[in-house]
């Protein structure tokens, strides 16, 4: 797919930003907080289900933008890939599903990371919360790649009180807290919203507001295992032991006071005001009904999967600009150079795939977004998914893999050319803007647009830029229990 150009570097540009900040110091960088929510699903906020109490996102939303056209990729670690690189996944090798802790492989060091562009630019980086982006050489952790300070875990999950990490194997099993590179005990048996938040809150009263900051708050909520303290539970089910959906839905408030208290801490160190706070999910929900009236839930191309909560507050937005509600697309790879713009840090030539959104923010522009990959993976059975103005085309599977199988057992059962998907009727064609829940497959009635968006594909199949799924065997030696019960790095060497 062709890199969009940017307006970095323009004078109109700079007169945009002058008009739209008039009361800021001319020069001066915002502070960045970023912060990621983890299977949060389109029926999971109050502006799409009054039945959810998030005052924070709601205040925050009220004051701020919207993002109702806001994709992700399916999976966790697809999405923060795409997020810190702004590039496409296929291009990284982290296409396929998440990253298993047992699987020797990361987020590839050839790839620079937004925080490393950030403190190139001055800016103080600091990472709280998950990571999921490979642990397994000291090269792939968060203090490797351009972050100051890092607190949190390097998994893909784990109990929310006890820090305990583990995977469908049943045999990987470990303790996963670090305070940058050494195992914390920090917050022993506390709720991880709350640990996340109040490590956040201590970076921010402590920082000298002289320095930009960039803070990358990633939260494990609402990721599985459901699990929330029942004051939460109780606001959904205030009688009886809590049920399931009203424990998950306690998860979703929890996360909310959390947001709530790091608003608090940048107000009362006076760094509201200059502060671009952005929140978005990594992905779909997980639960039924979590995505409704979407089609599909995380792990698929569907809306339900790829078509995430996200918006943008910013106090220094003129009035106007205020509470607006954007149906322009914005895509997960398009906050890397959004943010670097914002910022003011220069990027010498480097190429994203993400397109910067900063005039459509902060000034009301357009949204300069007509088209994105959803996803190109060949990894056991193929799924590619492109959209183009109101036209999404899905040419494959639309959704991952629900359970564990073989490759072999897989390959045996699935079809593995888009030559074959073609001649299986594996394609399907949505016309999104009319038909958002996915209802109606028009791809025996829009043949010319299937050919199109097929011949889209093609190209990017034979542009060279689509590299292999990064799916190495798994491996003993990353078993926590040899080194003392504990996720530990250093059995595997960076790429």
């Amino acid at each position: 797919m062709t890199t969009h150009p940017t307006y970095r570097g323009t004078i109109l540009l700079l007169m945009c930003v002058l008009s739209v900040f008039p009361d800021s110091s001319a020069g001066k960088k915002p502070h960045i907080v970023l912060i990621v929510a983890d299977d949060l699903g389109h029926n999971d906020v109050s502006w799409h289900n009054y039945q959810i109490l998030t005052p924070t996102l709601q205040a925050l939303a009220d004051d701020g933008i919207i993002l109702e056209q806001h994709y992700a990729q399916p999976k966790c670690a697809p999405s923060r890939a795409a997020l810190l690189t702004g590039l496409y996944p296929y291009k990284l090798g982290r296409q396929h599903e998440s990253l298993p802790p047992m699987m020797p492989t990361g987020l590839s060091t050839k790839f620079k990371l937004l925080p490393q562009f950030l403190k190139e630019g001055g800016y103080s980086t600091h990472a709280v919360g998950k990571w999921h982006l490979g642990y397994c050489s000291w090269d792939y952790t968060p203090t490797r790649r351009g972050f100051d300070s890092f607190f949190g875990f390097y998994s893909h999950s784990e109990d929310y009180y006890s820090r305990q990490s583990s995977d469908s194997s049943k045999v990987f099993n470990g303790y996963d807290l670090r305070e940058n590179e050494t195992v914390s005990k920090e917050g022993a048996g506390q709720y991880s919203a709350n640990l996340f938040s109040d490590r956040a809150v201590k970076i921010i009263s402590s920082h000298s507001t002289e320095q930009p900051m960039f803070l990358y708050l990633a939260y494990q909520s609402i990721h599985k295992p459901i699990q929330v303290p029942y004051q939460y539970a109780r606001m959904y089910q205030p009688y009886g032991k809590p049920n399931k959906e009203s424990l998950r839905r306690g998860m979703i408030s929890a996360l909310d006071e959390g947001i709530r208290n790091v608003t608090r801490a940048l107000n009362s160190n006076n760094m509201l005001q200059d502060t671009v706070i952005i929140v978005l999910s990594d992905n779909g929900g997980y639960a039924k009904g979590s995505n409704w009236p979407l089609r599909g839930r995380k792990n698929s191309v569907y809306e339900g999967g790829t078509r995430t909560v996200a918006l943008f507050y910013y106090a220094r937005l003129k009035k106007e600009l205020r509470g607006r509600i954007s149906n322009s697309m914005v895509h997960i790879t398009d906050w890397t150079p959004t943010i670097l713009n914002l910022a003011g840090v220069e990027v010498n030539g480097t190429k994203f795939d993400g397109i910067d959104q900063s005039l459509h923010l902060t000034a009301g522009w357009p949204g300069p977004r007509n088209e994105f990959v959803y996803n190109i993976n060949d990894a056991l059975r193929i799924t590619a998914a492109i959209r183009v103005a109101r036209w999404k085309l899905i040419w494959g599977y639309p959704e991952g893999l629900t359970s564990q199988r073989t490759r072999k057992e897989t390959r045996l059962k699935y079809i593995q050319s888009y030559y074959q998907a073609s001649k299986a009727d594996l394609l399907y064609l949505y016309d999104v803007k009319n038909d958002p829940n996915e209802t109606r497959n028009l791809a025996k009635t829009k043949k010319g647009v299937v050919r199109y968006l097929k011949g889209r594909i093609r190209s990017i199949l034979g542009s060279g830029e689509v590299v292999p799924p990064d799916t190495p065997r798994v491996r003993l030696r990353s078993l926590p229990a040899r080194y003392g019960g504990i996720v530990s790095p250093g059995w595997c060497t960076a790429k």
